[in-house]
């Protein structure tokens, strides 16, 4: 574009606006557009909402239910195809760093948290009577954990473990 400065710190929205909605093939500095589908799958109670690139590869992820039509913010994955095109643009602004801790000690850490959040779980399913607000706890405690465990499972499924 021409006027690619005078759209330097606009909102895309803005740039889509000044660029007059021509955008099929080509970046809006200072964004870059990365051509793709949105897929809606079914899942368990629920749809599984999917950004993918042009070749189909997952960018990022989560799973839609009654519950989550009403929120603004959910918990949503994101997957290796997305990461790589998040380290290239924090490294193109000069924005990545070095590894900020050991991997081995990064996923020792990361268990243990998510150790604690199921013991966290646990307890607060750990209950006197069971009343509808406990009950309501508790399915959104399996819809949430449900869907933790198959995107962990998901990601973690091409991994070999060697035992010494």
């Amino acid at each position: 574009m021409a006027h690619d400065k005078d759209l330097f710190g606009k909102t895309f929205d803005q740039q889509l606006q000044a660029a007059g909605g021509q955008i099929s093939k080509q970046d809006i500095s200072p964004n870059r557009r990365v051509p793709g589908e949105i897929v809606f799958e079914p899942a368990g109670s629920g749809v599984r909402v999917t950004a993918r690139d042009d070749q189909h590869r997952v960018l990022w992820g989560y799973v839609g239910s009654k519950e989550t039509v009403r929120n603004v913010h959910c918990l949503v994955a994101i997957y290796d195809t997305l990461q790589g095109l998040l380290a290239e643009e924090l490294e193109k602004r000069g924005l990545s760093g070095p590894e900020a801790e050991d991997p081995m000690t990064a996923a020792a850490g990361a268990l243990d948290r998510i150790e604690q959040t199921l013991k966290r779980l646990r307890e607060s399913l750990d209950v006197r009577k069971v009343s509808e607000a406990t009950l309501e706890r508790a399915r959104s405690i399996a819809r949430t954990v449900a869907d933790a465990d198959q995107q962990i499972a998901l990601a973690t499924s091409t991994l070999r473990t060697t035992r010494p």
